[in-house]
This record gives C-alpha cells, sequence and structure tokens, in this order.
C-alpha cells in the first residue's frame, strides 16, 4: 500500500471500510445466537451449534423475526400502541383536572354563599332596617316582624346547605 496516499482519496476508502463493518455488525446483530453443549458438558455459544452438540438451546432470537429473545426483555411497544397509550394517559389528566377545577369552583361558590347567608342574617338580627322590592308593582317593602322571622329562617336554612364544614 502506499504510505503517501492523497487525504482525499483516503477518506473514501476509510468511508466505505467503515460501511463495510457496520453492514458486517448488523448482520450479527439481527443474527440468532444459540447455547451449544457438547458431549463433556462444555458450553458454546454460536450462530449455529457445531457438529458433535448433545444440546441446544436459542439464547437470542433475530430482531429479523420480531418474536422476542428468550429469557431476554420484552420487545418495545410499537411507535402505535405507545401514541394509543399516550392520548389515554393525556386525556385521563385533562379530566382529572377538569374535575378537580369544577370541585374548586363549586366549592368557592358555597364559600362566597355561606359568607353571604351569614351576613345577611347577622344584618337581621342585629335589627338593620331591610327591605325588599315588589316584583308585581316596583314598591320598595320594609321588613315587619313577620318579614324578619321569615328571613331569619331561610338564611338558617342558607348556612346550613352552604356552611358545611
Amino acid at each position: 500500500m502506499n504510505r503517501n496516499l492523497p487525504a482525499a482519496r483516503l477518506v473514501p476508502a476509510l468511508a466505505s471500510a467503515v460501511a463495510i463493518a457496520l453492514m458486517a455488525l448488523a448482520t450479527v446483530a439481527t443474527a440468532q445466537i444459540y447455547e451449544c453443549t457438547n458431549a463433556k458438558g462444555g458450553k458454546e455459544y454460536a450462530q449455529s451449534c457445531p457438529p458433535g452438540t448433545v444440546k441446544q438451546r436459542q439464547v437470542v432470537e433475530g430482531a429479523a423475526t420480531g418474536a422476542p429473545a428468550a429469557g431476554a426483555a420484552a420487545q418495545p411497544k410499537a411507535i402505535d400502541q405507545q401514541e394509543i397509550e399516550f392520548r389515554k394517559r393525556s386525556l385521563e389528566r385533562q379530566e382529572a383536572e377538569t374535575k378537580e377545577a369544577q370541585e374548586k369552583a363549586r366549592a368557592e361558590e358555597a364559600e362566597r354563599n355561606c359568607i353571604a347567608a351569614r351576613s345577611t342574617l347577622k344584618a337581621v338580627q342585629e335589627g338593620q332596617r331591610m327591605s325588599r322590592m315588589n316584583p308585581d308593582t316596583g314598591e320598595i317593602i320594609r321588613f315587619g316582624d313577620e318579614e324578619r322571622a321569615a328571613e331569619t329562617e331561610r338564611q338558617l336554612k342558607q348556612i346550613e346547605r352552604w356552611c358545611k364544614k
């Protein structure tokens, strides 16, 4: 071999050598591997067992067959199966977040209603002037003793409903 080869000719030759080595390695990676036991009990691992082998057991099955290797970890899931599982997890997470947000909104509404009911009850019990509007006539009606008693009962029921602790 000429040691004075220019670099321009050496790089393609080196690239070709690497490509050939990778192809050879790829065929070995997809090959089947057997555990071969001879008559004396000696074990040997090879792609095919030599003559005189007493026991032959497949240890690794090539990727070309698509079957899982004996004693090896399970094959990774297919991309479409992974995508289905991802979408399912995303949907479950989204549903959980939605449910959590709804529960939070209900709790906040209950807190607001509780505060309003307690505030109104306090005002009624302290004797503050209270009134309501007649929806038919638009007339303002001031609370008397009967209206105060009814409003007190109504607010106590509201507190019972909204202030559960």
